[in-house]
């Protein structure tokens, strides 16, 4: 029986052009829903310090809002990764009774993992809570009776719910992301895992 959703979405290294290879994740934020009382009831934000490309472009600094001094200061993944670890522990959360949201499978298909075996050290075990979420597109889909949901600013829009914060700056995404998962959680959708990795 699950009680919360945790509404992630992290944010990378970046650049107008090709790919950034390796993409390093720079924000790990997280918004944590009480699936009863159907409300944010806690928040996690961390910056992250990249390694392989340690400055930031200006084109991935106006995109996220996300300046060099707050990279520079930030610890690496290793030790931000504990500390959501350590965030989950403290509510009590585990895959028997939460759940990841994602907006699409960038994130826990291709971003975590990649970014975990490119960390020095490399990070080997993974929860198994990271392994599987709800794609909230997925229930987009569902409620609003398509076959392809639009981007975040796209299904807000459709929900008729206002942007809040900065698109593309991870916290104020998880506070969007959240509040269209809650509006779909009203429309009768039912909170389930919808994609797995591996």
């Amino acid at each position: 029986m699950y009680t919360h959703a945790i509404i992630l979405d992290f944010e990378a290294t970046c650049q107008d052009g090709p790919r950034i290879s390796p993409q390093e994740i720079i924000e790990f934020p997280s918004v944590l829903v009480s699936l009863e009382r159907r409300e944010v009831i806690d928040e996690f934000q961390s910056f992250v310090r990249p390694i392989h490309h340690p400055r930031l472009t200006d084109f991935c600094k106006k995109l996220t809002s996300i300046q060099q001094e707050d990279v520079d200061k930030a610890e690496l993944f290793p030790d931000v990764f504990q500390k959501h670890l350590a965030w989950l522990k403290s509510h009590d959360l585990t895959e028997n009774n939460a759940f990841i949201v994602t907006c699409g499978d960038w994130d826990l298909k291709s971003g975590f993992p990649a970014q975990c075996s490119h960390s020095e050290p490399v990070i080997e075990v993974v929860p198994p809570i990271y392994q599987q979420w709800h794609n909230v597109k997925h229930s987009f889909c569902d409620a609003q009776g398509v076959e392809k949901a639009p981007g975040m600013r796209g299904m807000l829009k459709a929900l008729e719910l206002p942007l809040v914060g900065w698109h593309h700056r991870g916290i104020d995404d998880c506070r969007n992301i959240a509040r269209i998962f809650l509006k779909l959680m009203e429309k009768g959708i039912s909170p389930e895992i919808s994609s797995v990795s591996g």
